[in-house]
């Protein structure tokens, strides 16, 4: 509006049209986040709005409301809108470089986090968000993100501290209620673990041998045949392999972080030893030959990692640790295949962890193979009673499960001569 076509009331903010006499009231409505539609960037702005009203005294009770709010926010500091980048850098500050002890990997995956809540919350005002949103959001973690809902409620937990956080600052945020605590993700899928029976297990392990890449053959066998996780199957060295003692030292696990990895201890902070029976020794083998032949003559070091495509290995670059489990749903399917057009049971579809799940079922359910042995390979504790919480510890024996596979597995070596 031109200044020739107002005229001044003395009062601030008022302004009265000459056309019409009414007022214009200039109301200011704090800052606010915006993304530069150039750089990317956010950044912020003030915002303000005009109103136009009739009379010189519904003029003022604008000014006068608007003044009054300026001064709630000015005595509670909660002013203007509160933006998930700002909380998230204030919590940063308040906790990372606390004396609170927490490991640079769980920094990094609370790091990880803090990303997917700035690029679902980013432009909203977290005054204004409900337990609707919140729920929005594991939606959509589950979703977009295809994260699983293990890994959504550990979302929702740092999501309840967070809130929890600016509960405590109010004075700050103007937050004085915890909405992720009603939020409801009970309608995210929820994976039921699935043991492949012995007759299951021998199939899959005879298919895997039809792969031109025998990097499947690591890729199923180590969690099936040594119990080992994905991260571990990911974190394992030549090196840490003992053909003579028939053992593996699992000691490193490499996890997933948006698209990066990080090396860690495995789950639950210790490290173990399985074990190698002829099958999963014969697997290994083949592994190494074709791993030689794509090094072109470059000799296998101790500290290369044992899971490699060769892909992976021409471009110089490791697997990400979320891909495998693509590769083995893609494994899954072309095996399926094979098996109806040769007019045989399909494999039941699994995740690759299941089969860390058939490792541990099949050979507690045996009934000749010490279940000690099995906590031990698998990395569980043993917390029963104090004889066994105390008094027991793991000295590494595996021979009653090597025996077991030996025994119990059939699989087909002469398809590799055709």
């Amino acid at each position: 509006m031109r200044k020739d076509e107002v005229k001044d009331t003395g009062i601030a903010g008022i302004k009265q049209r000459i056309k019409d006499g009414k007022y214009v009231v200039s109301i200011d409505m704090g800052r606010q986040m915006i993304t530069d539609p150039k750089t990317g960037k956010r950044k912020e702005r003030q915002k303000k709005t005009t109103r136009v009203v009739n009379t010189l005294k519904e003029a003022k009770a604008l000014i006068g409301k608007n003044n009054a709010e300026k001064r709630r926010k000015k005595i509670t500091g909660a002013t203007g809108k509160v933006y998930i980048e700002q909380v998230i850098k204030d919590y940063k500050e308040k906790y990372y470089d606390s004396d609170k002890e927490w490991s640079e990997s769980y920094k990094l995956q609370k790091n990880s986090q803090h990303k997917h809540f700035i690029d679902f919350f980013g432009d909203m005002d977290l005054k204004k968000v409900d337990t609707a949103a919140i729920e929005d959001y594991f939606l959509y973690c589950q979703n977009d993100l295809e994260l699983s809902a293990n890994t959504i409620q550990k979302h929702k937990s740092h999501l309840v501290d967070l809130w929890r956080f600016m509960k405590k600052n109010f004075s700050k945020y103007g937050i004085s209620e915890n909405v992720v605590l009603e939020a409801d993700y009970g309608k995210i899928q929820r994976y039921e673990a699935t043991a492949l029976t012995l007759e299951q297990a021998n199939t899959l392990l005879n298919q895997v041998l039809l792969e031109k890449d025998r990097s499947v053959l690591l890729m199923v066998s180590f969690p099936l045949l040594a119990g080992m996780r994905r991260s571990e199957l990911c974190g394992l060295k030549w090196g840490k392999i003992d053909f003579d003692k028939k053992q593996i030292l699992v000691d490193t696990a490499r996890v997933q972080l948006n698209t990066g990895f990080l090396e860690k201890l495995p789950k639950g902070e210790k490290t173990r030893v399985s074990c190698i029976c002829e099958v999963l020794e014969r697997f290994i083998k083949l592994e190494q030959e074709q791993q030689n032949d794509w090094k072109q003559g470059k000799k296998l070091e101790v500290d290369d990692y044992v899971y490699l495509t060769k892909t992976n290995i021409v471009n110089d670059y490791l697997p990400h640790p979320g891909k495998v489990s693509r590769r083995f749903k893609e494994l899954q399917k072309r095996i399926n295949k094979r098996l109806e057009k040769d007019n045989k049971e399909p494999l039941p579809l699994v995740r690759l962890h299941d089969l860390r799940h058939t490792f541990i079922s099949l050979l507690l359910n045996s009934g000749k193979v010490n279940p000690f042995q099995v906590y031990g390979c698998a990395g569980h504790s043993i917390e029963d009673n104090t004889s066994t919480s105390v008094y027991w510890h793991d000295q590494g024996d595996r021979q009653e499960i090597i025996d077991f596979w030996n025994q119990n597995l059939k699989v087909d070596f002469s398809v590799l001569d055709n």
